[in-house]
């Protein structure tokens, strides 16, 4: 059996007071003794060691009735920064945020892949540096770089693996190439984690504890929050639902990914239409609300491929939401409609789904989130 030290304990108690005061705003100290269940006494003694490092300010007085009014507490947003970046899709996204979470600086440019892995880890540098120095923030104030990447990141390694993003992808050091030409702390993050990260804070997940976030685009996979923390699995694989094949037959060999992913529809339409018109699956629902009877036809043999990949998922899972982001947000309530139907008939209960509200922007946001939560750990150094 595993104890807290006491350290351990109050390193706790200092994340969660910074994590209540940045997702609150301005909140009392008797506020904040209830919140966190420990003393007025202990709360201001750690309030103490906060204000005279610059981390939080008073900031008025809380609007009461009757009484003394209680003296307000907010973080110095201004304390330190986070750089979020994101470069997955055909847009490479960079934002400069401050320890309340606040955007504060924003830029992107389209990604070439056909350049190749080296020039997208070029750009991406370019791209970091150009926000730090129109921002003009000391870089000593940025305290964390959290880049949105696909593949699964190897620490040991400090390359990605499974990205299939570009063939060189894997070969990159993409932790070590970003930190040289910014000198911050660079965390590497794969982008479908950081997608249900940013959802569960500032998307339709943020209500929800167990969270089943799915994404369909250039691949297909799933990332799971369970009691309000990512499951990441022994090798850092879970919800890599792409690589369940829904058949043992020769005839049916193909994983999910290779059926339900943007390459896959697109060559379904070529074949069964001979023209393509549709290279993703937004493309397919522009041409059936046109009235084109192939790409509807193709988005309902989707749509029931898809349900029974999130069956299976459901079945092991049992999430209290159901997520769709990439692509798949742009199905419609009618189509979100038909797969609780067809969830439902294989599975008891009824399920929550819901498109993404953050679509495009969720890596970004959750990257953004990650380099909060890190910066919570290191104030506790100097705290």
């Amino acid at each position: 059996m595993n104890y807290a030290v006491p350290k351990q304990i109050g390193d706790h108690n200092k994340n969660q007071m910074l994590s209540i005061l940045r997702e609150r705003g301005p909140t009392s100290r008797v506020e904040l003794s209830r919140l966190l269940g420990l003393s007025q006494t202990a709360v201001t003694r750690n309030i103490s060691k906060l204000l005279t490092n610059g981390i939080i300010r008073e900031c008025g007085a809380e609007k009461t009735r009757i009484g003394r009014k209680p003296t307000l507490i907010e973080l110095c947003g201004d304390f330190c920064y986070v750089l979020g970046a994101d470069i997955v899709g055909g847009t490479l996204k960079v934002a400069l945020a401050d320890l309340m979470g606040r955007i504060i600086n924003y830029n992107e440019e389209a990604v070439h892949k056909e350049n190749g892995s080296n020039a997208i880890l070029n750009q991406l540098n370019a791209l970091l540096r150009g926000v730090i120095t129109s921002s003009a923030i000391p870089t000593d104030k940025i305290w964390v770089a959290v880049i949105g990447a696909p593949g699964i990141f190897d620490n040991e390694t400090r390359k990605s693996r499974f990205s299939f993003f570009l063939d060189d992808w894997d070969e990159m050091d993409i932790r070590s190439r970003v930190f040289k030409a910014i000198n911050i702390e660079t965390i590497i993050e794969n982008d479908v984690n950081l997608d249900v990260i940013g959802e569960s804070w500032k998307g339709v997940g943020k209500e929800y504890e167990n969270v089943l976030y799915v994404k369909l685009g250039q691949g297909f996979a799933a990332r799971v929050v369970i009691q309000n923390k990512l499951l990441r699995g022994q090798n850092r694989m879970a919800g890599e639902i792409g690589y369940i094949i829904p058949s043992l037959s020769r005839e049916h060999k193909d994983n999910y990914e290779n059926i339900l992913c943007n390459d896959a529809v697109s060559r379904r339409y070529l074949d069964m239409n001979g023209n393509c018109k549709a290279s993703t699956i937004s493309d397919l629902y522009s041409l059936a609300g046109y009235g084109d009877t192939v790409a509807q036809s193709v988005i309902q043999d989707l749509l029931d491929r898809f349900a029974i990949a999130l069956l299976s998922a459901v079945t092991v899972l049992d999430p209290q939401v159901i997520i769709l982001g990439g692509d798949a947000s742009c199905f419609d309530k009618r189509d979100i409609s038909y797969l609780k139907q067809k969830i439902e008939d294989h599975f008891p209960l009824s399920q929550n789904i819901e498109a993404s509200t953050l679509n495009k922007n969720a890596c970004l946001y959750g990257a953004i989130k990650m380099g909060l939560d890190r910066i919570e750990d290191r104030i506790t150094e100097i705290w």
